[in-house]
């Protein structure tokens, strides 16, 4: 027979572990040796997700149809958080995208979302087309094969 304890764990274990499952499909937390940030990540995702359980709770219809109303969510959340730092920031932005973004958010349109990327006239690099990358190297016009 085993202890109460171990029952009681046994039986709710399933709880924490579709936290860390459901936490993980849209995380904060970064690589990092410092154990205090490591603690803070996990923090700000479980209570994203417990924002997202009350949110959903009260607002029952709110993007009812979609399957990724988590990520609309979190979206959201991210942009609400971070608009008045945004709206109060004193130094000009380093880049042209982020200059545009900060304006956007600043004028207050409601346009275009406030981290969606802004078109700064900047060609945005193309990935490789090539079907084998170990076969063949490019020089000029022709292809070498690769030796």
């Amino acid at each position: 027979m085993k202890p109460q304890m171990i029952l009681d764990y046994n039986s709710t274990k399933g709880g924490v572990d579709n936290l860390d499952k459901v936490t993980a499909t849209y995380s904060c937390q970064r690589k990092t040796a410092r154990w205090p940030l490591v603690i803070f990540y996990n923090i700000v995702d479980v209570s994203a997700y417990n924002a997202y359980v009350l949110w959903t709770e009260i607002h029952q219809q709110w993007n009812a149809g979609k399957l990724y109303r988590r990520r609309l969510f979190l979206e959201e959340l991210g942009k609400a958080l971070v608009t008045p730092m945004i709206q109060r920031r004193a130094r000009p932005a380093r880049s042209s995208a982020a200059a545009a973004v900060i304006e956007k958010v600043k004028m207050g349109s409601s346009s275009q979302s406030a981290v969606d990327p802004v078109d700064t006239g900047v060609k945005k690099r193309k990935r490789c087309q090539a079907a084998d990358h170990g076969v063949a190297l490019y020089y000029g016009e022709d292809y070498w094969p690769a030796e």
